[in-house]
Parts: C-alpha cells; structure tokens; sequence
C-alpha cells in the first residue's frame, strides 16, 4: 500500500476509539476518512465562492425609485357612499338604490342622521320598536330645510311635478318635500306607528272577500 493511505490509517488509530477499530477493516476505515475530507474541501470551497459573490455585488440603490409619481386621485365612483347604511339595510333594502339615500349618502348623511341611532329598533326582531326619529307630515319640510334653506326650481317645473307625483292634494298647504322629491316610502308596510307618540298602531283591516 502507498505511503499517504498508510499515514492516514495512524492517523486514524489516535483518531478513533480502540472498538471502532477492532469492527471496521483498514481500508474502509481509509476509505470513510477520504470521503469525510472530501466533502470538507467542497464545502469550504462553495462557502469561499458565496463570500466572494457577496463582496462582488453592488450595493442596493433607490435612485430613480423615488422619482416616480403616485397615480392621480380619481373621482369618487357614482353610488359610492361616504356613510355606512349597511346596519339599516338588513331589513331595509330596498332604500340601497334609492335616489334620496343615494346622493345623501354621497355628502356624508346617512340613515342616523335623520332617523336616529335607533338600537332598540335594530335590535328588535319583532319589529314593534319604533325608530328613534319619526317624521310626520308637518314635520317634513323643517327637517329638509335644516339643510336645503332654498328651492330654486322653476314655477312651472313645481306645477308639473305637482301634478305628476300628488294630483290629489289640491291644497298647496299640504304638500311637503317628499311629494315632489325622490319616493323615500316601503312599498308595502306591514308594521304602523303613531309618528307623533312612537305608539303600535293596530293593522289595517283587510278588505272582505
């Protein structure tokens, strides 16, 4: 046998115990140490590489990162609503669409802020606890005009929606904002209260078969 397997073989007799010795033969035991050392120097060598690359590489830079503009604010979307309904709208659906809550809710008014918080109304499942805020016919046009101080509509263009949206009321004292303005009423209204005290009103009779 050569002289380095021999010089690696006493190496090995001071490197490992007596009874790893006495099991393996000396040329599996020259054997596993070559390998061992080989895989030494590749592992070395592939970590001199990944240090070099490291030291090789440029430095990160953010020039002409920053020169790039944001893309301009674009108009707030049509039915976009700058209020959330969305608690009202669990049993009140058909006002999503609605004109009136529509381009209210566009100015940042919603729901509460005509009809109230109305917890116990929500939360009722019942459904015989009046909302916070109720609006009889007298009282109709003072709320609008809380906000609205002016109507500058055309004369002809009031008689003309008059006619069209409430014929029946021939007396000008009696038409408020909502007969003219957007149809903000249930289609069909199966609970009733008093607008004036919040009390349960009885259901109407049903007409005879």
């Amino acid at each position: 046998m050569c002289a380095a397997p021999d010089l690696v073989f006493r190496l090995a007799w001071f490197a490992f115990p007596r009874e790893v010795y006495d099991i393996m033969s000396k040329r599996t035991l020259i054997l596993g140490i070559l390998v061992a050392a080989s895989i030494a120097v590749v592992f070395v060598g592939r970590r001199s590489s990944v240090e070099q690359r490291a030291e090789a590489a440029p430095p990160l830079s953010l020039e002409g990162y920053l020169d790039e503009k944001l893309p301009e604010a674009t108009e707030t979307p049509k039915h976009e609503m700058n209020v959330d309904n969305t608690a009202c709208y669990v049993c009140h659906g058909n006002y999503r669409e609605e004109p009136l809550v529509l381009e209210h809710g566009r100015e940042g008014v919603g729901c509460i802020d005509c009809h109230g918080a109305s917890d116990d109304h929500r939360n009722d499942e019942d459904n015989i606890t009046p909302p916070d805020k109720m609006y009889p016919l007298e009282a109709v046009d003072k709320l609008c005009h809380e906000c609205h101080e002016e109507h500058d509509a055309a004369a002809r263009k009031v008689i003309a929606r008059w006619q069209e949206r409430c014929p029946e009321k021939t007396d000008p004292k009696q038409i408020v904002c909502t007969d003219c303005h957007f149809n903000h009423r249930l289609p069909r209204r199966l609970v009733r209260w008093d607008k004036h005290t919040g009390k349960l009103l009885p259901p109407p009779e049903q007409p005879k078969q």
